[in-house]
């Protein structure tokens, strides 16, 4: 037990001493003031921005995938379909390019089997499933940025850990920081899964649980509604940073709403997921979304 203290210690030592590094960079670049000339040719150099299509037409239709550089928060209320929406989107992006999964929520039985069943990613999808740590998220995503990856998921929020004893919004404010500075300082996407709190699902609030500071950070918020009568499923997203623009759209399993009646009917029914087109859409770009459920 002692042993793994001291491990434990020095790994801790080793990062603060790292993130000492960091900032020393940091803290001599601020003194190194820029133009505006000078920033529009550092940036013209590293090429036009890229945006990677998630395979989910809501997504695509209205934003054109996402953004490199975004922060992007996805919540819903329990069972509203977080993780089967990002496993998509993982899927269709690691079918071209090496990305990162931290999944933390599912048996990974059944992400394998049920979820992740697309053998053409296998080489391209890291998963991790035993790091909760802030700062070992933290520590492999700089790594595996180094080698090229872009795209970073995580499943969820409720499982990453700080070493600190914190209130709770201290601790999401902590993460959602940390989380959002990586995406800029290193241009890459990291994809959170989110919760919405119980107050706000009664008050009909499209809010993300534990504090402000997350709406703040997010480049995108995503949120899913569920209505448990008609089994319809609608994403708002409320807010989009590169787009400037706010949107609504019915993204309802249409098979699952099949199950449902025919469950009521005693009858079998397919399992298989499709994406509807039919959608909403409020016609003015900055148009408040209706707090919904």
């Amino acid at each position: 037990m002692d042993n793994r203290k001291q491990q434990l210690k020095d790994k801790i030592l080793k990062q603060i001493e790292e993130k000492q590094k960091i900032l020393e960079e940091l803290n001599e670049s601020s003194q190194q003031l820029e133009t505006l000339r000078e920033v529009r040719d550092r940036v013209s150099k590293k090429g036009k921005t890229v945006k990677y299509e998630t395979g989910y037409n809501a997504i695509d239709d209205e934003m054109g995938g996402f953004s490199e550089g975004s922060f992007i928060n996805i919540a819903g209320q329990n069972f509203s379909g977080k993780t089967t929406l990002v496993l998509k989107v993982l899927s269709n992006i690691a079918k071209n390019k090496r990305s990162v999964f931290f999944s933390y929520e599912m048996y990974e039985n059944l992400l394998v089997t049920n979820k992740l069943t697309d053998t053409q990613i296998d080489d391209n999808l890291i998963i991790v499933q035993n790091k909760y740590l802030l700062m070992d998220i933290e520590t492999i995503v700089r790594d595996e940025a180094k080698k090229g990856v872009k795209f970073f998921a995580i499943d969820s929020m409720m499982k990453i850990k700080v070493l600190d004893r914190m209130q709770d919004y201290q601790k999401v404010s902590l993460i959602s920081s940390t989380l959002s500075k990586l995406t800029q300082e290193l241009g890459i996407i990291i994809v959170l899964i989110n919760q919405v709190a119980l107050t706000d699902i009664r008050e009909k609030r499209l809010e993300f649980k534990g504090s402000g500071d997350v709406s703040y950070d997010s480049d995108v918020s995503l949120f899913i509604t569920v209505d448990e009568e008609t089994g319809t499923r609608m994403m708002h997203c409320k807010k989009d940073r590169i787009n400037e623009r706010t949107w609504r759209r019915d993204i309802t399993d249409t098979n699952y709403v099949k199950s449902v009646i025919d469950r009521l009917n005693n009858k079998t029914y397919s399992t298989q997921p499709t994406e509807t087109t039919t959608y909403q859409m409020d016609e003015s770009i900055n148009a408040d979304i209706p707090d919904i459920f």
